[in-house]
């Protein structure tokens, strides 16, 4: 089971959001790009597109920022931890791949208490979703099947890196940033409104 993090098991999808925010905003920096639609990406990718060539500062304070943040307000998903441990229990290896740089998933994971059998960061690869690569690597580390495994995400970049790297059932929620991607239905993608819902439908 290939898992997203960020909006689909822990409530920091608006935290790196705020993060960004603050970021910019201590920074006296403004960009007129839909933050909504850049989440989910790697957080390197992001600084470039909002902070120019400013991008290494405004990384810096973004993930000084998003590491107070997460302390204090991360929580996991209705049924997320559930999910992993009823999906491990039905033979599923689980790993997480995040465009999270690996010292924020780890806080994340930390503070919702799930412990995944593998972890994909953003900076431990080169190209980050929506690109497949990071999905394919967790695969092959994992030796998992591609057509018999599940992927669980909330963005548009979740999707595309799922199916570009073929896997039989994908499911996205309907998450924290309230993006409607019902239209993904067309394309394969199961649209669910949390976790509680992937247990359902896998019948774990």
């Amino acid at each position: 089971m290939i898992l997203d993090l960020d909006g689909t098991l822990a409530t920091t999808a608006l935290l790196h959001k705020e993060a960004w925010e603050l970021a910019m905003k201590r920074l006296g920096i403004s960009a007129n790009v839909d933050l909504d639609l850049l989440m989910g990406r790697r957080t390197l990718d992001i600084a470039k597109t909002l902070g120019g060539e400013r991008y290494q500062e405004l990384f810096e304070v973004k993930n000084e920022i998003f590491d107070e943040l997460v302390v204090k307000k991360a929580t996991p998903l209705p049924c997320a931890r559930e999910m992993v441990n009823k999906a491990r229990s039905s033979g599923y290896s689980i790993a997480v791949v995040t465009s999270s740089l690996r010292r924020s998933a780890s806080r994340s994971l930390g503070a919702i208490g799930v412990t995944p059998d593998l972890l994909v960061a953003g900076d431990d690869v080169e190209k980050g979703k929506p690109d497949p690569f990071p999905v394919i690597l967790a695969l092959n580390k994992l030796g998992a099947s591609a057509s018999e495994s599940v992927g669980v995400g909330d963005t548009l970049h979740d999707f595309h890196a799922f199916k570009g790297a073929s896997l039989g059932k994908i499911f996205i929620l309907k998450g924290e940033l309230g993006l409607n991607l019902s239209f993904l239905e067309s394309q394969g993608a199961i649209i669910v409104e949390s976790p509680c819902d992937v247990i359902k439908v896998l019948r774990l």
